[in-house]
């Protein structure tokens, strides 16, 4: 438990160098982060208050109750309300309301629970909270890599168990389910719902998965990622059923040599805007600039999607403890698509692949 303790002495840290007096985080991958409570959103209000100096407390309905004190643990405060009750009533005894408040507020916070708030905590300014907390989730420690990895792995099982399911007339809905069933298996479950886009839907980075049958000379690209320990993974392959063309052989080694090239700026120490620019000019002098229509690559942690961000624009460079995808693609409307991602660490040492599932070009 003393990891969370100090997580939230370093956020308090960061909000008083920066003038925010409360972080209010609802059920989200940053309640766990700073408490190790994981709940769901719903229309009941939950809330962990971390005050810029002492104690957090946390708000919660009571069909949360045991669950948190057993994780909480006598940490810090919990107040427990029932269906009859207003909770907000307990928040306002909890933050000391006056004019001039600078609050930070949970991204992914209902906006009905945040115009609650807004309501009580009359003239406060109101910001992200990812203003506050990024600065310190993006730096994984050695533990948290580690569970990364082990997800991996498993993606990379998954992965092994798609290239042995895919054949004729079986369709993207049911490749999807079956991905679905093995992280569930595998892992605790999936990170995001499965991507499977075959023949033109490949053309689309992110399709939602049909009823169109696989047929011989598709591509079919699968975009995947499982939950494990509360860490996410991240993976996408493309894939041919048959023989590939001449022009979707020329397309996926550039996709290829696009990762490659992205993860040897990685390794030279480069920015997320720098990244993102070694894929695009990769592909760009293939032929294909107009047709990589999204960035390189996000990071990826408690959530699938965090910072930092490899896109044209993002100064941040890329350190040690960092984890990030690198996903170039091309997408031809009307004819196929490629995409091939990986989850890339940074180490003292430089970066490593989570992933290790082969980026040739499978032909099945």
């Amino acid at each position: 438990m003393e990891i969370y303790e100090k997580r939230v002495k370093k956020v308090q840290e960061k909000m008083r160098q920066d003038g925010v007096d409360y972080l209010l985080l609802g059920p989200s991958s940053n309640m766990f982060y700073f408490s190790g409570l994981r709940t769901w959103a719903d229309e009941r209000l939950q809330l962990l208050i971390i005050p810029a100096s002492g104690l957090p407390a946390a708000v919660l309905p009571a069909m949360y109750g045991e669950k948190a004190r057993g994780v909480i643990a006598g940490r810090f405060p919990l107040f427990v309300w029932e269906d009859r009750q207003d909770p907000l009533e307990q928040v306002r005894e909890l933050i000391s309301a006056r004019d001039g408040l600078r609050v930070a507020v949970d991204d992914n916070l209902w906006s009905s629970h945040l115009i609650g708030l807004m309501d009580i905590l009359t003239g406060s300014s109101y910001g992200p909270a990812s203003r506050v907390v990024d600065f310190l989730r993006k730096y994984k420690d050695e533990e948290e890599i580690a569970l990364m990895a082990r997800a991996g792995e498993v993606a990379d099982r998954v992965m092994a168990g798609v290239r042995n399911e895919i054949r004729p007339g079986l369709s993207e809905k049911e490749l999807a389910v079956f991905i679905e069933n093995s992280f569930k298996r595998l892992a605790d479950d999936v990170s995001f719902r499965p991507i499977v886009a075959s023949g033109p839907n490949g053309a689309s980075p992110h399709h939602t998965s049909g009823d169109r049958k696989f047929r011989y000379g598709d591509f079919i690209v699968v975009d995947c990622g499982g939950l494990l320990d509360g860490y996410c993974s991240d993976i996408t392959r493309t894939f041919c059923l048959g023989k590939a063309s001449d022009e979707m052989k020329d397309v996926y080694r550039a996709v290829n040599a696009a990762n490659e090239e992205a993860f040897l700026a990685v390794a030279r120490g480069c920015s997320g805007e720098e990244a993102d620019a070694a894929a695009r000019q990769v592909i760009t002098g293939a032929g294909y600039g107009p047709y990589f229509t999204h960035r390189t690559g996000h990071g990826i942690g408690l959530d699938v999607h965090e910072a930092p961000y490899i896109v044209a624009g993002s100064r941040d460079k890329l350190e040690p403890g960092m984890t990030f995808s690198i996903e170039p693609g091309i997408y031809l409307q009307g004819k196929f698509g490629v995409r091939i991602e990986d989850i890339v660490a940074m180490t003292p040492l430089g970066p490593v692949r989570l992933n290790s599932f082969s980026r040739d070009l499978h032909e099945l």
